[in-house]
């Protein structure tokens, strides 16, 4: 139950994290490559996610669903209240495949977790 209880907490934490890097305001950036920004997109969702899944074991699907609606609203969000950002498909997709892998990473670790405890 305590690492239920820790986890829950590092996933609220990584979220109101994430929530404010997405709102804030940024400098124009310049020379910042295409993929840079996709890989941050992906890093940090699958993160969010990582720790999403492991404080939620029993509502995965859910879990997902709601980061990649969380995601969706992030981009829209930006485009509303910002006026350094745009809004993205193509950054609601990273986040996608983010929330993907990272559930890949969890299955792979529960199930060698699994193996190791017999």
């Amino acid at each position: 139950m305590f690492y239920k209880n820790t986890y829950k907490l590092i996933f609220i934490i990584c979220l109101a994290v994430l929530t404010y890097l997405l709102l804030m305001e940024m400098a124009p950036a310049k020379n910042v490559s295409l993929y840079k920004d996709k890989i941050q997109h992906i890093v940090a969702f699958g993160g969010v996610t990582f720790w999403g899944l492991l404080a939620f074991q029993h509502h995965t699907k859910t879990v997902m669903l709601v980061l990649a609606v969380y995601g969706a609203l992030m981009e829209v969000l930006q485009g509303l209240f910002t006026l350094t950002r745009q809004p993205s498909v193509y950054d609601w997709l990273a986040d996608v495949v983010g929330i993907l892998l990272a559930w890949g990473v969890v299955v792979l670790w529960q199930r060698w977790w699994n193996q190791r405890r017999g």
